[in-house]
């Protein structure tokens, strides 16, 4: 059961107006640096910029899926971003935990080498999630009700692609690897059943070819980025079972007028053979929790407005839509969803055109709210 491992490193590598910096500061105070010479408002441009050596990141998690939590992270910057016209290599550890006692550790490295014309990135972690399961097919396993599922599982992730000729397209390979004990703690009123287990172990090699235009990667106003992807299992790349896997991802970022942004993405994964059931894709949109949209195939849409309101203040407003469906023979048994949400942003970088703010969202039964650092959509 995969998460969303960019989008989680990404906050947790640029959160850093939460940060602590652990080398010494200057006499003249480590806020001092925090305002712009613009317009002095906070800002953290010259902070990224120029950061090298060690930071301590924590952030929030609230992800209703595992419910509140906090999450940490050591990163080493390799260099800073002043140094080049590309972001610096990390390296970095974390660990999170969230009040339904799920959590996770490890350790990540994300690195852009070669004048940004080679980008590698790995990350191995151990967690235990405590998840609400529904079922994942076209009905649930008590109807609308969940069941905790359990997860005891190591991942391993790896992805290295390469930049064809001058142009904005990248091509490569990914791995991942993830040996996973599941419980299920079934409502069975016996005092000796602690739940059903099963073991599973995922292997997935897949190829990547992506096509990316965005102004930046934190808060993009114009520009597209376009992926297609195709993944394959066996044995023999330490899985149990031969499946395999198509998903195209499309997003783009249109700018209305000065003060006005139109963007939308959209997400569709296709299951080809016998994919085990907890590693099908789910519908990924706000407001909707992980794995409770979740089928052999998904197809998801969000659309969002934003409105500068006011110099660096930014509200949004966004809606979405999503569906899973076993095959298309089968396609108006599916479960939907259909999300709402709106938001603000601070423009936190200037320089970097980064912003950081919340959004709530609500779906048809349930609402969150989300911290976001750049942009909802975040691919690295």
């Amino acid at each position: 059961m995969s998460v969303n491992k960019p989008r989680i490193m990404l906050i947790l590598v640029l959160a850093v107006f939460l940060g602590l910096n652990v080398q010494a500061q200057e006499k003249k105070g480590f806020f001092s640096g925090f305002k712009d010479s613009e317009d002095g408002a906070f800002d953290i441009s010259d902070y990224l910029l120029n950061k090298k050596g060690f930071l301590i990141e924590p952030t929030i998690i609230t992800e209703p899926a595992v419910g509140y939590g906090l999450a940490l992270a050591l990163v080493w910057f390799h260099s800073s971003y002043g140094d080049q016209d590309y972001p610096p290599s990390m390296t970095g550890v974390l660990g999170m935990g969230t009040e339904n006692e799920s959590w996770g550790a490890g350790v990540f490295h994300y690195g852009y080498y070669k004048q940004d014309r080679i980008r590698f990135r790995a990350a191995l972690i151990k967690a235990g999630l405590n998840v609400a399961y529904y079922g994942s097919g076209n009905y649930g396993i008590l109807g609308d009700k969940s069941i905790n599922a359990n997860l005891d599982t190591w991942v391993l992730s790896t992805q290295l692609t390469f930049r064809l000729g001058k142009s904005d397209f990248f091509a490569g390979v990914r791995y991942e690897y993830m040996p996973t004990d599941i419980v299920f703690d079934l409502p069975i009123d016996i005092p000796e059943f602690e739940g059903k287990t099963i073991q599973s172990d995922l292997g997935e090699a897949s190829a990547v070819v992506f096509y990316d235009t965005r102004n930046n990667i934190f808060s993009p106003s114009r520009g597209v980025y376009l992926e297609l992807g195709g993944t394959y299992s066996d044995t023999w790349l330490g899985g149990d079972v031969s499946y395999g896997r198509v998903q195209a991802i499309g997003m783009g970022y249109f700018p209305a007028s000065d003060k006005v942004n139109f963007s939308i993405r959209y997400d569709t994964q296709f299951s080809l053979g016998d994919v085990p059931f907890w590693a099908r894709p789910w519908v990924d949109l706000r407001g909707a929790p992980l794995v409770k949209y979740q089928n052999k195939n998904i197809a998801s849409m969000e659309a969002q407005v934003d409105w500068n309101a006011y110099k660096r203040w930014t509200l949004l407003g966004f809606t979405g839509i999503g569906h899973a469906f076993s095959d298309f023979g089968e396609f108006d048994k599916g479960k939907s969803v259909r999300t709402l949400g709106g938001g603000f942003r601070y423009l936190i970088a200037r320089k970097l055109g980064a912003q950081m703010g919340i959004d709530v969202a609500f779906s048809n039964d349930d609402w969150a709210f989300y911290i976001v650092f750049g942009n909802a959509w975040s691919r690295s």
